[in-house]
């Protein structure tokens, strides 16, 4: 009896210093953000833009899953096509947990392509969250007669590009150095809704527009046949459009399929949040948690949805694991993107 006892005795401290760390954990969670402010940085000048759209929906809502209840703000950091508030993030930024940003989704492959400016390593930080994926797709106008990739090989397709390198130009410039594919080029527009006005004016055939556009403002289109979407430009197929192969699926060797997984990480990568390298740990953990919790929220997903934003959450853990190996993307593989973009 008197050894049970003793048992008892122990496993009853044992469960009040369990309670007391638990009951300390909280009470330091609930202090640590308590009465102080959370500044999200994007790397544009308005909240129009995808990066500003998810920086605001989260400075909107977040402020309800952080105990301490601190203030939650959006600052505009633009310049250098997201370097600015990267380089920023890396090296200024606090390491607090008050300074979070909607990082550059060229994260990676601009550091892999020493592209000039990159002051970080996008390895070391403190991924929190990706809100969403960003998949461009590529759609042709009704009156092409191309349906598919198969016929893409088969017959040319005038496509409007935005500007004169980057995503519109570089990614069906590698379909046809890679795949076969008759891409004709035409640069030079200011945006992606003014190559889809060319659409329909019948100067080009073809054009980009990122996946969530199809979610609402494109779907007309689609519903009606006047577009059809050959391909899209990731190593996944997004949930809008089941039906449509991947770039990366279309490859038929494994160095090509290399070339366009890198060449795509910007679409797996998306709208995600992160803080600088060496952030406390417990201000990491709370953000996780908060925004976890902030992403699986019906009021949170009903105003996503009413602005036209998709939700397709991937952890900060995951989301790490996915930029280190594009970072570690081979020197060969790199070179050989290099010279694709610049038309060699």
């Amino acid at each position: 009896m008197k050894g049970t006892s003793v048992m008892r005795t122990v496993a009853a401290i044992a469960l009040a210093i369990a309670l007391a760390i638990v009951s300390a954990s909280a009470a330091s969670a609930q202090d640590y953000y308590a009465g102080k402010t959370i500044r999200i940085t994007v790397p544009t000048n308005s909240l129009a833009s995808g990066y500003g759209l998810y920086g605001h929906l989260a400075a909107t809502h977040l402020e309800r899953f952080i105990p301490g209840k601190p203030s939650v703000a959006v600052s505009f950091m633009p310049g250098g096509s997201g370097l600015v508030a990267l380089n920023h993030l890396y090296s200024v930024a606090p390491k607090d947990g008050t300074t979070v940003s909607v990082i550059s989704q060229d994260i990676a492959t601009d550091q892999a392509r020493n592209k000039p400016g990159v002051r970080y390593d996008a390895r070391r930080f403190s991924y929190i969250v990706r809100a969403t994926s960003n998949v461009p797709v590529h759609m042709v106008w009704h009156t092409a007669n191309v349906s598919n990739f198969a016929e893409l090989r088969q017959r040319e397709v005038v496509t409007g590009a935005v500007g004169a390198g980057g995503t519109h130009n570089d990614l069906p410039r590698a379909m046809n150095v890679l795949l076969g594919a008759k891409w004709k080029i035409i640069g030079g527009y200011p945006g992606g809704n003014d190559v889809r006005i060319a659409m329909e004016r019948g100067e080009v055939q073809a054009g980009i527009s990122p996946a969530t556009l199809f979610n609402d403002q494109l779907k007309p289109w689609l519903d009606a046949g006047t577009v059809k979407v050959v391909v899209q430009y990731s190593d996944f197929r997004h949930a809008a459009l089941p039906k449509v192969p991947n770039v990366v699926e279309l490859a038929d060797n494994a160095e090509a399929r290399a070339i366009l997984k890198f060449m795509v990480a910007l679409s797996t990568i998306g709208r995600a949040f992160a803080g600088p390298p060496d952030m406390a740990p417990e201000a990491l953990a709370i953000l996780r948690k908060a925004f976890d919790a902030m992403l699986a929220d019906e009021t949170f997903l009903a105003d996503a949805k009413k602005r036209g934003a998709d939700i397709e959450p991937m952890s900060g853990e995951k989301l790490a694991a996915y930029i280190g190996e594009i970072v570690a993307t081979s020197p060969e593989i790199v070179a050989r993107t290099n010279a694709i973009a610049e038309g060699k």
